[in-house]
């Protein structure tokens, strides 16, 4: 990204919060993080990651321990780097301190990489293939 694309982005930065907020809200009024993560697929999850990603998202739901399920993800082959950086925040939520249950962690880190494609995949300058990486740095945020 140029400082140009930057300038372009923050100059827009207003009109991708609600455009992206209304996304959210419409998906969210349907209380099911399917849809999210079926969203992310325009960054990068595969169905395997979908679908994984969601056994992680019951697990921690359900307070049980997630560990097997984040190293599965985290050492599949093909798995996407944002599937992949969702495993390792979730995992890493309860040593990390109090910001949270792993499910909030985890509905954190969906909703924030969410946030990032709802409001951006369409509508920004940011090339395509900056993305991905985009996603996971709006997933850390979103964690936090």
């Amino acid at each position: 990204m140029t400082v140009s694309d930057a300038t372009g982005v923050s100059r827009r930065a207003g009109e991708l919060f609600r455009s992206g907020g209304d996304r959210i809200l419409d998906d969210v009024g349907r209380r099911r993080i399917q849809y999210h993560l079926l969203r992310l697929t325009l960054v990068g999850l595969t169905r395997d990651d979908v679908e994984d990603l969601r056994e992680l998202a019951r697990l921690a739901f359900e307070d049980a321990d997630v560990t097997g399920q984040a190293a599965k993800i985290k050492e599949r082959a093909g798995a996407s780097t944002l599937a992949v950086a969702i495993a390792d925040i979730v995992e890493q939520a309860r040593a990390a301190g109090p910001q949270g249950s792993r499910a909030q962690v985890m509905m954190g880190a969906v909703l924030g990489a969410y946030a990032m494609v709802g409001g951006t995949v369409a509508e920004s300058d940011l090339p395509f293939e900056s993305l991905p990486a985009a996603a996971v740095v709006a997933a850390v945020g979103g964690a936090l």
